[in-house]
């Protein structure tokens, strides 16, 4: 997962937005980058075979509605370690890729579910690179944070998370990546509250390196301090709704770095491109 101090404005409709300006990257060096949302699993399947056919490598995937799965990605044309994209497991079947791609070296660097117990759908993009890390799955927000005081303490940054089930039982899944990066984490906060929370900790000189949403519309985000390109935040939108900030961005010159889902609402971070 990758996310790349002046507040611009809060959208009128239930979305926030914050731009930080910052230097800008070389035109030159900018991606071609491929994205997509709402599409089913076949049409997914489609995407996937053609995008990886013209050397793209997806850096962002989500999944949403475990009864009718629909998925979301943004794919970059740029060089990269191996990387396997899989959709549609169980929670099951997800431990079990897990296991296999552990095995070859490899490791989660995006896990994205929707729906609860057995019934759940996971979505992954696995990459073969180094380095220790560790990941959880199908846990409750107490063992959440007792897993994010534990990664602090020992060394490690929550680089992937989601958040699915139900809103009065929501699971976590999360893999924390050895670095050195101070971070923090909030939990399950109201689209409200995480604005409120977003206002202040950019003016402390934060920023969002992750924000996901779970059921209920609550917002699950990791805050980091330091610098690097302009970039932008939305959350709270709908399916409409982030393909217009998709079309204004993409306008000027951003691409989005990390896109996720839940209930139909959409929430996503834009770095330079």
């Amino acid at each position: 997962m990758r996310t790349f101090a002046s507040i611009a404005a809060a959208t009128s409709i239930a979305a926030a937005l914050v731009a930080v300006t910052g230097p800008t990257a070389d035109a030159q060096a900018a991606p071609a980058f491929s994205a997509y949302h709402g599409v089913t699993g076949e049409q997914q399947t489609e995407r996937f075979t053609t995008l990886r056919g013209q050397g793209y490598r997806p850096i962002t995937f989500t999944v949403d509605d475990a009864s009718s799965p629909r998925y979301g990605a943004v794919w970059v044309k740029e060089s990269g370690p191996a990387w396997a994209m899989i959709q549609g497991m169980s929670p099951s079947g997800y431990q079990k890729r897990f296991n296999d791609y552990l095995a070859q070296g490899y490791r989660p660097t995006t896990v994205s579910a929707t729906g609860s117990g057995d019934d759940a759908v996971f979505a992954a993009i696995f990459e073969k690179v180094s380095g220790k890390f560790f990941a959880k799955h199908g846990i409750g927000a107490d063992q959440f944070a007792a897993a994010n005081a534990d990664a602090a303490r020992r060394g490690y940054v929550l680089t992937a998370a989601n958040v699915y089930g139900t809103a009065d039982e929501p699971r976590y899944a999360g893999v924390w990546t050895q670095g050195s990066q101070a971070w923090s984490v909030t939990t399950g906060k109201t689209f409200s509250e995480h604005h409120a929370e977003f206002l202040t900790r950019t003016k402390n000189g934060e920023k969002p390196s992750l924000v996901t949403v779970g059921p209920g519309e609550t917002y699950t985000t990791v805050w980091v301090k330091d610098g690097g390109p302009a970039w932008y935040e939305y959350t709270g939108m709908t399916s409409s709704g982030y393909q217009k900030r998709f079309d204004e961005l993409k306008a000027k010159g951003f691409f989005p770095t990390q896109l996720d889902v839940e209930e139909g609402r959409y929430t996503a971070l834009w770095a330079k491109s």
